[in-house]
């Protein structure tokens, strides 16, 4: 990768040339806006060459509910059995046909939807004890081994073979080519940086949020994560970049449909693991983290709606889960109503 300060080569969406050091990631996070806990401020725009300043479901929110009634509704078993299926199975379907070979053509028919299900991993959860930097490195570095299991194939059926991405579970301020971060800064609980494609976690931003029993909420968070590397090694994240160049009034409503896309793909990934984890018998209080915890608040102002309301989340977090494939994120071809 180029060092700080030069220009990305040039992607397959356009003749612009993207730099996407020096700015920060793009941010995942639970309801809530600007001035609350988690919400994303955008950072100032600049001129020069497009900046690709996404962090991820990087930067994840937190939904101010009271902790000590999400802590006993976390409260699950260990039971492997199979899980009530409930909620939203839907499987967007383009309805419009963008020029061929365009970044909106790509969006909507990128060949990552065609790549199935993940399969069934053996995946237990690691204790996250105390959570603290250790604890939660050991339950990080378990996940991010199973996912990296469970999304290669899926990579290489659509001609990938990227190297794995790197993992930084931090306490203490970091450096990456997305920016400077020090724990409990601002509202981010975790990152992916497209700079080195590496997922950053805050241990400390955890803890506040959700605590070490809330452990599904750990899963989500560093699987969503995880979706935005699937955006940028099926290139989806490139071509959304150039089509945002092109159709600068669609950023926010892009933005959302992007962060909510990774957010499926998390769902699609916890399919594999429900049974191992396990959470077989925890989905109902799999689908209240997951329509709770992340995203942003129906009193968030439109125009500051980059991640998509608490409620969207959950939908598309569980769709991931219930499709169990990735024909189920195609968040581009979903209805407007879906991404709000």
């Amino acid at each position: 990768m180029p060092p700080q300060g030069q220009q990305y080569p040039q992607g397959p969406y356009g003749q612009q040339q993207y730099q996407q050091y020096g700015r920060p990631p793009q941010p995942y996070y639970g309801p809530g806006g600007p001035n609350q806990f988690n919400g994303f401020q955008p950072p100032p725009r600049k001129g020069g060459a497009l900046k690709l300043v996404l962090l991820g479901f990087s930067v994840v929110a937190f939904l101010g509910i009271a902790l000590s009634v999400v802590a006993v509704l976390l409260a699950g078993g260990t039971d492997s059995t199979d899980p009530q299926v409930s909620g939203p199975s839907v499987v967007p379907t383009p309805t419009t046909k963008p020029p061929q070979g365009s970044a909106e053509d790509y969006l909507l028919n990128a060949p990552i939807y065609q790549a199935g299900g993940l399969g069934e991993l053996n995946c237990p959860a690691e204790k996250l004890g105390d959570g603290s930097l250790a604890a939660q490195k050991v339950y990080y570095e378990k996940l991010f081994n199973c996912m990296n299991d469970a999304w290669r194939p899926a990579f290489e059926r659509i001609g990938k073979k990227n190297p794995d991405p790197g993992l930084v579970v931090f306490d203490a301020p970091v450096r990456t080519p997305c920016g400077d971060f020090a724990p409990l800064s601002g509202r981010v609980l975790a990152f992916y940086c497209f700079g080195n494609h590496v997922m950053y976690t805050d241990v400390k931003q955890m803890n506040k949020a959700f605590g070490p029993k809330q452990d599904l909420a750990y899963l989500m968070t560093i699987a969503h994560e995880y979706g935005h590397h699937v955006q940028s090694v099926s290139d989806l994240f490139y071509a959304r970049s150039a089509y945002v160049q092109d159709h600068p009034d669609q950023r926010l409503e892009s933005s959302r449909r992007n962060e909510l896309q990774a957010s499926c793909f998390a769902g699609v990934f916890a399919r594999s693991v429900q049974k191992s984890y396990p959470f077989a018998k925890r989905m109902k209080e799999f689908e209240f983290q997951a329509s709770n915890s992340f995203g942003e608040s129906p009193d968030t102002p439109e125009a500051e709606r980059t991640h998509g309301l608490a409620t969207s989340q959950g939908f598309w977090i569980v769709n991931g889960l219930n499709v169990g494939e990735t024909k189920a994120c195609n968040t581009y071809a979903a209805a407007q109503d879906q991404v709000r």
